[in-house]
């Protein structure tokens, strides 16, 4: 993501008669130096190089490929999800042709699992790291790790599990502090990561070496930890336990088979 120059008015021109070039006898050129020849050749080499990573490199109007389906189950396991649309913020702040679909679930229990998928359009602003976000809605990281959720026929998904914390207040005077868990990963046409330096770099190698634009979408899988909140709530472990689980059965009904990775 020029400037046009224009004559504005001045003195009158004044004319001149120029005078015809002298003859001049002529200077010897000094001989070229030392390592002159190769410093041509190597710029000449760069040249040809970015020449062709332009070439290479897809237009931005190369279609892009996403590697999810934009539909979230009603049903996964005892849990049930009613949707959930996108805020006035989202719709506000996102590019028009980004989809969102979210679900939040809920058991017997109690439990709830917030499910959502980012996809984004043309630009590329739509995925972002929740560690950006997170703490304008008033979240706190205490950390994060990759956690390896095992799917069905033998594949793995790896996703981010962020620990969160917040201030809450559940009655007049009465402040206490929320724990949550926060999976997330994104997903491009043929490859998943739960990393946002990765999916910057494929973004780029990809589009060279392979003439493939990704449409990316970010996932999240959110339940916060009820652990003094309800009757025989679960703790951070229960928590993490319970969202792999949810995640290795949901992700396998929107991800391309091509996403995943062989379990080792």
């Amino acid at each position: 993501m020029e400037h046009a120059g224009g004559t504005s008015g001045g003195p009158e021109a004044v004319s001149v008669t120029a005078e015809a070039p002298k003859m001049e006898a002529p200077v010897a050129k000094p001989p070229p130096r030392p390592g002159t020849a190769v410093r041509i050749v190597a710029l000449l080499a760069l040249g040809g190089s970015a020449a062709a990573l332009c070439l290479l490199t897809p237009s931005p109007n190369t279609p892009p490929l996403a590697g999810v389906v934009m539909d979230l189950p009603e049903r996964i396991g005892n849990f049930t999800g009613k949707v959930i649309a996108a805020t006035p913020g989202e719709i506000a702040t996102l590019p028009a042709d980004t989809q969102i679909v979210r679900r939040e679930y809920l058991d017997p229990a109690g439990d709830r699992i917030m499910a959502s998928i980012v996809l984004s359009g043309g630009e590329k602003r739509s995925i972002h790291r929740p560690e950006v976000c997170l703490p304008a809605q008033g979240w706190s990281m205490r950390g994060g790790k990759v956690e390896r959720v095992a799917l069905a026929e033998g594949e793995d998904l790896d996703v981010m599990n962020l620990s969160l914390v917040r201030d809450v207040e559940v009655g007049p005077g009465d402040r206490r502090k929320l724990y949550a868990n926060y999976f997330y990963w994104f997903v491009g046409k043929d490859v998943a990561t739960p990393h946002h330096w990765s999916r910057v770099f494929l973004t780029s190698y990809d589009r060279i070496t392979k003439n493939l634009n990704h449409r990316w979408a970010y996932v999240i899988v959110m339940s916060i930890i009820t652990e003094g909140f309800l009757p025989g709530g679960k703790n951070e472990a229960e928590t993490v336990k319970m969202l792999k689980e949810f995640t290795g059965e949901i992700a396998p009904t929107f991800m391309r088979k091509e996403t995943f990775s062989p379990s080792d």
